[in-house]
């Protein structure tokens, strides 16, 4: 995402890394506005450009199903059909106290997920469910969304969880040659 500054995408690749997935857009915690990442498509391309898959991720702070469903009519009408090696991501978060999430319910969460999920399914891609633990126990009813691909966020080793996942963020404070911050790295298991 911007928050990673200009990457070097080819340093990235350079060293190993075989995807990346890309920051679309998010939703302002407290205003509830959908913004486009100002480096998406510095990002999608120059990823690509340098041999790596991309999939690409929403950052969701959808209290409603409507606005669930508008991130992701957002998505698609921002990648017009541009192709993805990897899934297109609902990364619904809790951001904590004064936020528009502070207060939600399980149900409320798992709707706006299957909103989300089933439009950008009808919209050619395949949609992943990001989350962590805590919203694992807490927040999703995951086994209503068994039928969609899962991204953990677990930096516990050994990883252990009683659903099959298909990527795991194993840390959040990664170094990688050509990019200047700490950033996520994630192992994909199929």
């Amino acid at each position: 995402s911007s928050h990673q500054r200009e990457v070097d995408w080819r340093q990235v690749a350079a060293a190993g890394v075989k995807f990346a997935i890309v920051r679309l857009g998010y939703r302002g915690y407290e205003s509830g506005a959908v913004v486009t990442d100002e480096n998406v498509w510095k990002n999608l391309k120059g990823a690509r450009d340098a041999g790596l898959q991309v999939g690409a991720y929403f950052y969701s702070q959808a209290i409603t199903v409507e606005e669930a469903i508008e991130e992701a009519e957002f998505c698609l009408e921002l990648l017009d059909g541009y192709a993805l090696d990897f899934p297109l991501v609902f990364d619904w978060e809790y951001a904590g106290e004064g936020t528009r999430t502070e207060v939600f319910d399980s149900r409320t969460v798992t709707d706006c997920t299957i909103a989300f999920c089933e439009t950008v399914r009808r919209g050619g891609y395949r949609p992943m469910v990001y989350f962590n633990t805590h919203l694992a126990q807490e927040g999703f009813l995951l086994e209503e969304l068994t039928g969609y691909d899962f991204w953990l966020a677990m930096y516990d080793v050994p990883m252990n969880f009683p659903y099959r996942i298909d990527m795991w963020q194993y840390t959040q404070s990664g170094t990688v040659p050509g990019i200047e911050t700490a950033v996520d790295i994630n192992l994909y298991l199929p």
